[in-house]
């Protein structure tokens, strides 16, 4: 019909007419695209608003591994205390099995692992900046840079899990990783792992005996090991901050809603 109009106006050389005519053209082309702009723009915020609510469930998962990870350390722990007894040679209190046994225990480690598939798509698709909430967004930022999972305060593994496996004998080793080493269990969206808090192997007594008179003549093991306590209490800290910021983060998010 536009077009119908602007040719007779033509054809008359009404040249007001045939500048009306392209002046509504025009206006007509700019009103679409912004329109389909403000469409776009209207499509992105709703993405952004759904990831930011997906993020909750990235969060959770997150809670859930580090904790099952404290868990894990707990016990660690445990062992390592019994272990450190142990390198007492007058403590009568810890048998020569059990020294042996938490020696080995005391340097089991578990890898942590972290969720963040609507942080990385939400980045990857350039619409953190539409999250209209600054103090949200700063949170979301803080929380994501830090990469728990890959910080050396979380993944650390003190020297003494490699020298204590190169002190007890392989038949002890293998014997404890089958009756007495992870146990698998579902964490999150994922399999974690736990261990047994007692172990006891069916083994000759003069096997421990000969082990755990080595394992005390060999002075930095036991200098290992502390550092190793050190190392993990540092960790559940750290862990243990980091599951109340996840939380801090979720409750965010809810009230931004």
């Amino acid at each position: 019909m536009l077009l119908r109009s602007i040719s007779k106006h033509l054809q008359a050389q009404n040249w007001f007419a045939v500048c009306l005519d392209f002046l509504i053209v025009i206006i007509g082309v700019y009103i679409g695209i912004q329109a389909a702009n403000w469409n776009e723009e209207s499509r992105q915020a709703q993405k952004a608003k759904s990831l930011v609510q997906r993020m909750t469930i990235d969060l959770e998962n997150d809670q859930q591994v580090m904790q099952s990870l404290i868990d894990y350390k707990a016990v660690v722990r445990n062992y390592g205390k019994t272990a450190i007894a142990g390198f007492a040679a007058d403590n009568d209190a810890v048998s020569d099995e059990q020294f042996v046994i938490s020696a080995y225990q005391a340097s089991q480690v578990v890898l942590p692992w972290s969720y963040s598939s609507a942080y990385s798509e939400l980045i990857n698709s350039g619409t953190l900046d539409l999250v209209e909430n600054s103090d949200l967004k700063t949170m979301i930022l803080g929380y994501y840079s830090n990469a728990w999972a890959k910080n050396t305060n979380t993944t650390m593994v003190a020297p003494y899990r490699e020298n204590i496996r190169r002190a007890i004998p392989d038949v002890i080793q293998d014997r404890v990783r089958n009756e007495c080493g992870d146990i698998l269990m579902p964490v999150a969206a994922s399999i974690g792992a736990t261990l047994p808090t007692t172990c006891d192997l069916d083994l000759p007594d003069e096997l421990f005996r000969e082990v755990a008179q080595y394992l005390r003549t060999q002075s930095d093991l036991l200098l290992d090991l502390n550092f190793q306590m050190a190392v993990y209490h540092i960790q559940v800290n750290n862990l243990t901050a980091q599951i109340n910021e996840a939380q801090a983060l979720v409750d965010a998010i809810a009230m931004a809603r």
